[in-house]
């Protein structure tokens, strides 16, 4: 590979492997030819940085009739929220006064104590979507990260798939590089995929379970009468709450 240099003199760079660490837009992802299921789950969040601390010490999901919200601490003087919206909204019209209306009401203030609040300090949108790619690499072109899958944000698995795809990835390159066994290597995309599917089924799963159903969709009374005994099996099941904790926390 030739790149040019900050002094603009072209270097050429070589090596045995290539890790495609650029993310789910970067020229890694496409040179691994692949067939990639899609879905766009057709729910927007609008992603939100408050200058406060957390309200609570742990990660807040609120399951409401408007939508869902979420509360994910990040440092002590800074939280990150999210809310779900109209497709079509604009940050801006997310004032702070909305925004806040919206959080106590969905995060249920009311019972579980109000809010600390705190300037908005950055307002985004996230659609969600995921993709996954039958196959993860392509001779020795290795997609880790976001290069290798994309997954909605509902159940914060985005982070624990690249850095789980990593150790896999070099634990392969050791193998190949220092002992001459490329055994790892070869049966990457193998180790990789199915923690990546497993991921993106319970990812589907807490879509389902965080959002109420769309208001044109002609079986929304059906559906959130399974959501409603979803919840209910978590609350007093412990089956189930095995069965979420090792989803939500492990791979």
């Amino acid at each position: 590979m030739r790149v040019r240099d900050a002094e603009g003199r072209v270097r050429r760079i070589t090596g045995h492997y290539v890790a495609g660490c650029d993310g789910g837009h970067g020229v890694a992802a496409p040179a691994v030819p692949a067939r990639t299921a899609v879905r766009d789950h057709g729910i927007t969040w609008l992603a939100l940085l408050v200058q406060a601390p957390p309200s609570s010490p742990n990660v807040l999901y609120g399951v409401h009739p408007d939508g869902f919200a979420g509360q994910m601490p990040r440092t002590p003087d800074i939280t990150r929220y999210y809310l779900q919206c109209d497709p079509a909204d604009t940050p801006e019209v997310w004032d702070d006064a909305r925004v806040w209306v919206a959080l106590e009401n969905r995060l249920h203030a009311s019972v579980h104590g109000p809010l600390r609040r705190g300037p908005v300090v950055e307002r985004g949108l996230v659609r969600l979507r995921s993709e996954i790619r039958d196959r993860l690499q392509h001779g020795r072109l290795l997609l880790v990260g976001d290069a290798a899958t994309a997954i909605s944000p509902s159940a914060a698995k985005g982070a624990n798939l690249a850095i789980l795809g990593a150790e896999l990835l070099a634990r392969a390159l050791t193998g190949a590089l220092r002992d001459g066994d490329a055994a790892g290597v070869s049966r990457y995309s193998a180790d990789y995929g199915p923690v990546i599917e497993r991921a993106q089924e319970f990812s589907h799963w807490m879509i389902d379970l965080l959002h109420p159903p769309a208001a044109a969709d002609p079986h929304a009374d059906y559906q959130r009468v399974l959501r409603r005994s979803r919840l209910r099996d978590l609350s007093v099941s412990r089956a189930h709450q095995d069965f979420f904790a090792d989803n939500y926390v492990g791979l």
